[in-house]
């Protein structure tokens, strides 16, 4: 019985081996003969390529931003167009941002200015505060919808 179960051990191994091999073989076959091919076809069938929602969270999930990405951006469904180089620079510099240098190098890379006015202004998050800029949105709105009706 010991006998058979080695055989059958060895012939798993054997399996194993084998697909091992072969799918070894495969990816040194793609990556050696059939990659550089695919990916001049692409690049032709690419030529045309506009930026898209798919292809904005294609980028996105390339770089694995972590949850302060969404905390920042919010929902990527609802971010519009003209805000999508925002959302790509941020992912970006959320991958570089673990050592202060990195984040220092993409703010670099980007022209990003390093201070504002608002960035020494103390941070006043309150109720009243938060109210009383929805007042003053509400306010230009009005303003503009009466500019535009005389």
């Amino acid at each position: 019985m010991r006998e058979i179960h080695d055989l059958s051990f060895d012939i798993d191994r054997f399996l194993e081996d084998a697909a091992r091999a072969k799918q070894q073989l495969e990816v040194e076959r793609w990556r050696e003969e059939l990659r550089l091919r695919a990916l001049r076809l692409f690049a032709a069938r690419t030529t045309e390529l506009q930026w898209t929602r798919a292809l904005l969270k294609l980028v996105v999930w390339e770089l694995h931003p972590d949850d302060l990405f969404s905390e920042l951006i919010g929902n990527l469904d609802r971010v519009p167009r003209r805000r999508w180089p925002q959302v790509v620079a941020l992912a970006v510099a959320l991958r570089h941002s673990w050592r202060e240098d990195g984040l220092a190098q993409i703010v670099r890379s980007l022209h990003v200015p390093r201070q504002s006015a608002e960035d020494n202004a103390p941070s006043r998050h309150t109720k009243h505060s938060r109210r009383s800029a929805r007042k003053s949105s509400a306010s230009k709105r009005e303003g503009r919808k009466s500019r535009r009706t005389k």
